[in-house]
This record gives C-alpha cells, sequence and structure tokens, in this order.
C-alpha cells in the first residue's frame, strides 16, 4: 500500500439559510448553496464509485484513466436552493410542502477505443464538469388532521405526496459517444401518494 503524490483536492461552498415564524401558525424556511470542487475520480465515468474522491480504482494504475483526472466530483451539484412551509389552520389541520432544486450531475463524454493491444478502452474527452444533466426540481406536500384526545393524546390523519407536479425530467443520459449519445436513460420517479396513520400518547 502507498500513498500516491498529488492526490489533491479541494472542496468549498457557500451556504445561506433564512428562516421565519409568522404569528405562530406559519413558517418558512429557504435554504441556497453553491458548490465547487477539483479533484481526482478513482474511474472514468460519473456514478458514485467512479466519479468520487478517493475511491479505489484505476486511476494510478491504468494510464489511460487520468488522461483527464482532475474534475468535478459525484456529491457536487452546483447550485441548489430548497424552501418549506407550514400552516397550522383550524380544526387541527396542518398543511405543508417542500421544494428543491438542483443543478445537474457532471458528466463527461465517454469514447470507447477499440483495437488496443488490451482491448476496447473508454476513455474521457474532456473534464467532468463541462457538461451536466439537466437540473431537477421536485415539489413535495403533506396534509394532517389531527384528533385530540385527553390532555397531551390524540390521533393523526396524514397523506403526503411526493413529486406532486408528476415532473419526468432526466436525471442520467447515455454518456458514450454512439448514435445513443446524450439519449435518456433515467428520469425522476413519479408521482407517489402516502397515506399514514399516528397515535400520539
Amino acid at each position: 500500500m502507498t500513498n500516491p503524490e498529488d492526490h489533491t483536492g479541494t472542496q468549498m461552498g457557500l451556504d445561506l439559510a433564512v428562516e421565519r415564524l409568522f404569528d405562530g401558525r406559519w413558517h418558512m424556511i429557504i435554504g441556497a448553496s453553491a458548490q465547487r470542487s477539483d479533484a481526482y475520480a478513482g474511474n472514468p465515468g460519473f456514478l458514485v464509485n467512479e466519479n468520487d474522491w478517493g475511491v479505489l480504482g484505476e486511476l494510478f494504475e491504468n494510464p489511460n484513466a487520468p488522461v483527464v483526472r482532475s474534475c468535478r466530483q459525484f456529491a457536487e451539484r452546483g447550485y441548489i436552493i430548497k424552501w418549506s412551509g407550514g400552516f397550522v389552520m383550524r380544526g387541527g389541520f396542518h398543511v405543508g410542502a417542500v421544494a428543491r432544486y438542483q443543478d445537474g450531475q457532471h458528466f463527461a463524454r465517454m469514447v470507447v477505443v477499440p483495437d488496443l493491444n488490451q482491448g476496447p478502452e473508454a476513455i474521457q474527452a474532456y473534464t467532468r464538469g463541462h457538461s451536466r444533466f439537466t437540473f431537477t426540481f421536485t415539489l413535495d406536500a403533506r396534509v394532517e388532521k389531527r384528533f385530540a384526545i385527553g390532555a397531551a393524546g390524540g390521533i393523526a390523519i396524514v397523506a403526503e405526496a411526493f413529486n406532486l407536479l408528476n415532473n419526468a425530467i432526466e436525471v442520467e443520459e447515455d454518456a458514450v459517444v454512439t448514435r445513443e449519445f446524450r439519449a435518456t436513460t433515467a428520469v425522476q420517479p413519479p408521482r407517489a401518494i402516502r397515506l399514514g396513520f399516528r397515535v400520539d400518547f
């Protein structure tokens, strides 16, 4: 086991959050972050076991792997904005919502070079971070109706909707240079509705 030289990287970011409670019944919080990373990746590709700093891989073993090794990392999403709010209504109703925007994941165009002595080899055409997948946006909502029982107990019926707008924004593309280059390979999960029952005591 050795520690390769120059295996360094930088990660920086700025977070901002503002929270406000209005007249004890309505609350809101909004947060935003800007991120920037520049580090080595363990393997070619954009997945968590490829485009991440310090993962075991072929970076220092395969001379074709570090062609473009310094890059924006898997966990870095550039700009992220989150908002949430809730309102306590009369009659035991509580309504809330959460919205989130984030930039798309970084990736690089991959070229599969055939007819090498060791067989076909996938090589990055440029640095990960020069291209991104599409941004994502989700809106989740929750409605709760509570029925008080006694001094401190009660029951509640809860309805939650995830991806309320049923967005189908792509989250992944085919990064290999073929006729299907940049074709959508994965989209956001569809709308999901969950009903629940809670007992407080």
